[in-house]
């Protein structure tokens, strides 16, 4: 554990990264049920508004490894600052009279989104000990989903009451608060050695000291490339469905756009239970590696059943469990590179940058092929179904990742004191 892991502080830290991940999930939730609405009044085509979709996604493959190298010289605490900050960019949507102003305020959220995404994780390691950073990666996933599910549900309505400008305003409104807080609030504990203890897994090559590991030695390991993989198509067929679900069930299964945006609200509530779960299963058990893979193949299968039936009774069940399995796994991939042998919070963070990059990079081409494809062929399936198909590199960058966890590391203790002993 940790040097002083036990300060009562870490909690006002961890109120702070939930109410930033709370506020952040609600704006980007709103995105999908307000669709309509921003096509309709900007006179602007499915294939158009989706690069306002995927602005974020793209923003932070850009922008997502120079914030984890930005982190490294200036500290987590102001790059997180900086972020937040951005992220509040929307709150200038009132002013945004035609859709390049428009636009510009979602690429300045996404460049905050992809900054403090992965430095969260990164402030988060440093606060809580290895056995409370799934726990605490686990109930900020939680809370994230019931900000999304909160805003699935109220976003029309409040969109009827205060356009659906003035819905990106107020929503924004409550990021810009959480940056004002952290700003207040926000500390950075001193750079303490990593707790890796206990004899690591089998590797191929020489592990690099955290103090001599350079941006490049973090980019170019293996675990960095797998971990990056597999986010790429998860992430992909996350935002495809989240962005276009609503507007599908309100053109093709007829649905009132209300309860369009409440069904799919559905598998937003879903990732309510599965950030707890997917917090505790880690810390009790301690492995990471099985929930990646199970959920790398239940994604696919259940994102599929969300669109290819209109039955309320495949619908409902479908969209639970793939909000489910969309989810469970985000505590262990926040986790994975603080437990890697020779990674800190910092090292650790700019390997998450390059994951969350890949795995936005995903979330920026599907929506737009769905888009196009939806624009060229009149139909969301062909985009849907390779959205599904692109998913299942969860699966495989799951089977490819090493175990990182508590339990692994015993399991080799078992086997290296077996052959002792037989020797």
């Amino acid at each position: 554990m940790r040097e002083n892991s036990a300060s009562r502080y870490r909690f006002v830290i961890e109120g702070v990264m939930c109410s930033s991940r709370v506020s952040t999930a609600v704006v980007t939730a709103s995105i999908g049920p307000l669709l309509p609405l921003i096509m309709q009044e900007l006179s602007i085509s499915r294939g158009t508004v989706s690069w306002f979709i995927s602005a974020p996604q793209i923003l932070t493959v850009a922008f997502a490894v120079p914030a984890g190298i930005l982190a490294s010289r200036i500290g987590l605490k102001k790059t997180f600052a900086i972020g937040s900050f951005l992220e509040a960019a929307g709150i200038i949507a009132p002013l945004c009279l035609n859709y390049p102003m428009l636009l510009v305020s979602r690429v300045l959220f996404g460049i905050g989104l992809a900054i403090t995404s992965p430095i969260a994780a990164g402030i988060i390691a440093q606060w809580f000990s290895r056995k409370e950073t799934p726990l605490a990666n686990g109930f900020n996933t939680a809370l994230a989903s019931v900000g999304q599910s909160i805003s699935r549900f109220v976003t029309i309505p409040i969109a009827a009451a205060l356009s659906w400008r003035g819905t990106l305003a107020s929503y924004s409104a409550l990021i810009l608060i959480t940056a004002a807080l952290w700003t207040i609030m926000g500390r950075e504990k001193p750079a303490l050695p990593p707790d890796n203890p206990g004899t690591p897994v089998a590797r191929s090559e020489p592990v690099e000291s955290p103090g001599n590991m350079s941006t490049w030695q973090v980019l170019r390991r293996r675990e960095t490339l797998f971990l990056a993989f597999s986010l790429m198509g998860a992430f992909g067929l996350f935002f495809a469905l989240s962005s276009w679900l609503p507007t599908y069930y309100y053109e093709v299964f007829k649905m009132p756009l209300t309860q369009a945006s409440s069904v799919s609200a559905i598998f937003m509530l879903g990732g309510l239970p599965a950030g707890i779960v997917g917090g505790i299963l880690p810390s009790r058990f301690g492995f990471r590696k099985p929930i990646l893979v199970v959920s790398g193949i239940m994604v696919g299968v259940m994102g599929i059943a969300c669109f290819i039936i209109n039955n309320p009774f495949i619908i409902f069940p479908a969209v639970a469990l793939y909000g489910f399995f969309a989810i469970v796994y985000m505590p262990s991939v926040f986790t994975i590179p603080m437990e890697l042998p020779g990674m800190t919070p910092r090292t650790g963070s700019l390997m998450l940058s390059l994951a969350l990059a890949a795995g936005s990079f995903g979330g920026f081409m599907c929506p737009i092929i769905v888009g196009y494809l939806a624009d060229f062929t009149g139909s969301y399936l062909p985009g849907f179904y390779g959205s599904c198909a692109l998913s299942l590199s969860l699966l495989i960058g799951g089977l490819l990742l090493p175990e990182t966890g508590p339990g692994a590391r015993k399991s080799v203790r078992v086997t290296v004191a077996a052959e002792k002993t037989a020797e």
